[in-house]
């Protein structure tokens, strides 16, 4: 076993950089002295190598993944009458646990009992790459070679081909998938749930609710599908433009369910500034307001308190293409300063399509999130892995974050010219023009 007693210090003490000091020198000495090894650091969570040195600078800086509880990446092995118990501390039990754990009515303990089928996936994701690897898993391993992919945009011919080479290349028998339908098909377990929603060429509409079966748009009569541009033809369910929801509400069950997110959700509850400076929203006037005009809902710690950023960008990066794409973000301010701003805890929501920017049709798109929004406004069932309870959880929306163009297609005003107005969201008193500013 190796000495992680370090890894819960402060990382500015001297015990904790001589126990990441060793660890790199036992790992090193482990692995057969490699050039690299996996960074077990918090961002990197072993899918990428890096020199040693690099590595210890990580570890100090960032910590070391929470959920790396069995150095087995590094040499230390795996014993196993403790396979069970450290099961669902591995990433791959994470992320089965967010894929298929969702139901609206669960009422289960935030670690349910595993039975053989789930074990069974587990085990398998957690496999080594062949037999005595300590650096791969066949989960890690795919997502390793799939980010590459990605990153130098590889055809799936070409990759296809480097899979079969590389499973030549490993020791007999080994895990590795052999193709591009075999990797989608294994990585779509662990796929973030979305819903395609059709939405009309001219952005009048969604086909959702009583448009659902309609193959027109009801204001513009533009066809839902996509239409041949010579020859007129309608190409009956290719749809002609798609409306992307990521929904919230079962992500936000899903905080709930792991017990440290669930403690760190109520963080700002009790870390309200004192020396009357700003720290944190919990400290500002919009956040104050809101407890004032509903104290039922400020007296639950652990009811959501949102922000909602979007903005335009060209997904092809370059120039010549004009190509508008619009993501939607919640960020959540209920955790505590140093983590409500990480990627991990920024969400995406919606994912409007180009090729031309919505405007003022946005209100559109953002139906799907606002009658989520509505719901998490009365409250939705859930379950507290904190208190091992079951609650009513509740969330609202404090302000939008956006430039001064976005903020007008989202205020629903105008901005530029001599009749530009600008909203008065915390008095509530709608539209104000900027001369009178």
């Amino acid at each position: 076993m190796m000495d992680k007693s370090w890894v819960h210090l402060n990382r500015v003490t001297d015990e904790y950089l001589v126990g990441a000091s060793n660890f790199i020198k036992i790992a090193a000495k482990n692995l057969g002295y490699p050039h690299k090894m996996l960074c077990p650091c918090k961002n990197c969570r072993n899918l990428s190598h890096q020199e040693m040195s690099i590595v210890y600078e990580h570890i100090v800086i960032n910590g070391v993944d929470p959920t790396y509880t069995i150095w087995f990446h590094h040499g230390e092995d795996i014993i196993e009458d403790e396979t069970d118990e450290s099961l669902n501390d591995g990433e791959a039990y994470n992320l089965y646990i967010a894929a298929y754990r969702h139901d609206e009515n669960f009422e289960e303990s935030a670690q349910p009992a595993l039975d053989d089928e789930w074990k069974q996936q587990v085990n398998d994701a957690n496999s080594h790459l062949y037999d005595g690897c300590t650096k791969y898993t066949k989960l890690s391993s795919i997502v390793a070679l799939y980010k590459l992919k990605k990153m130098h945009s590889w055809s799936d011919t070409s990759f296809n081909g480097l899979l079969e080479l590389i499973s030549d290349m490993l020791p007999s028998p080994n895990v590795l998938l052999k193709s591009m339908y075999e990797t989608k098909k294994y990585l779509k377990k662990f796929d973030l749930q979305n819903e395609k929603i059709d939405a009309c060429v001219n952005d009048c509409c969604l086909f959702m609710k009583e448009n659902k079966k309609l193959e027109n748009c009801p204001n513009c009569g533009a066809s839902r599908w996509k239409v041949d541009e010579r020859t007129n033809r309608v190409k009956k369910g290719v749809s002609a433009k798609v409306l992307r929801y990521f929904p919230i509400i079962p992500r936000f069950r899903r905080m709930f369910r792991s017990q440290k997110t669930a403690e760190d959700l109520r963080w700002h509850f009790k870390n309200k500034s004192e020396d009357g400076k700003m720290h944190h929203p919990v400290d500002s006037a919009t956040w104050d307001l809101v407890s004032d005009k509903w104290p039922i809902f400020a007296s639950d710690p652990r009811s959501l308190r949102l922000g909602l950023a979007t903005d335009g960008f060209n997904p092809f990066g370059m120039i010549s293409t004009q190509y508008s794409c619009w993501p939607v973000m919640l960020v959540i301010y209920n955790f505590p300063p140093w983590s409500c701003m990480r990627k991990e805890n920024v969400m995406l929501s919606l994912l409007i399509p180009g090729p031309k920017q919505p405007g003022k049709d946005i209100d559109i798109y953002l139906q799907p999130l606002v009658d989520d929004l509505k719901m998490l406004w009365d409250g939705v069932s859930a379950n507290d892995a904190y208190d091992n309870e079951n609650f009513k959880l509740r969330a609202l929306l404090l302000w939008t974050i956006n430039d001064f163009p976005a903020y007008g297609n989202l205020a629903g005003c105008t901005t530029k010219g001599k009749h530009a107005y600008y909203v008065d969201l915390f008095n509530f008193v709608g539209c104000t023009p900027l001369k009178d500013i």
